[in-house]
């Protein structure tokens, strides 16, 4: 064989595994789980995420990628929010189609949408209260 051939056929191994390499690549390149920090105004806010995950805003939450969230912040002398952290389709959706429909198989397809590779949350979620209507300011707080 020529070298030219050698060359080509090195060149084709190395873009096949890299296609292969390429399959789950959601889930591979960034988890199932996503890291989100929620800030408030005012400050130190109480957040609770799913019932069940309690931090002082602001802070960061890890999220599952495989389902929204329901977060609900309060504080003292402000109307609760309650909002749903809601996941969007993720970038990585695309290098899994390109790197599935050359390499003929769906696995990677599957892998990142049942461990939720396909989906993410914005990185920063802003919150602001509404203070409540008959609420007294507190001592060096303007009314607004």
């Amino acid at each position: 064989m020529t070298h030219w051939t050698n060359q080509l056929r090195f060149g084709s191994i190395a873009l096949l595994l890299e296609l292969v390499s390429l399959s789950g690549c959601g889930t591979w390149w960034h988890g199932d789980h996503q890291s989100v920090t929620i800030f408030t105004t005012p400050l130190n806010a109480q957040v609770v995420v799913d019932d069940r995950v309690h931090l002082l805003a602001p802070g960061t939450v890890s999220l599952n990628r495989k389902e929204d969230h329901q977060a609900v912040i309060t504080k003292d002398s402000y109307e609760p929010k309650t909002m749903t952290l809601t996941r969007t389709w993720s970038w990585w959706v695309i290098g899994d189609i390109f790197g599935c429909a050359i390499i003929f198989s769906s696995a990677c397809i599957s892998t990142d949408k049942d461990n939720g590779g396909y989906y993410t949350f914005d990185d920063k979620i802003y919150v602001t209260l509404e203070q409540k209507a008959d609420a007294t300011p507190l001592p060096g707080q303007s009314s607004q």
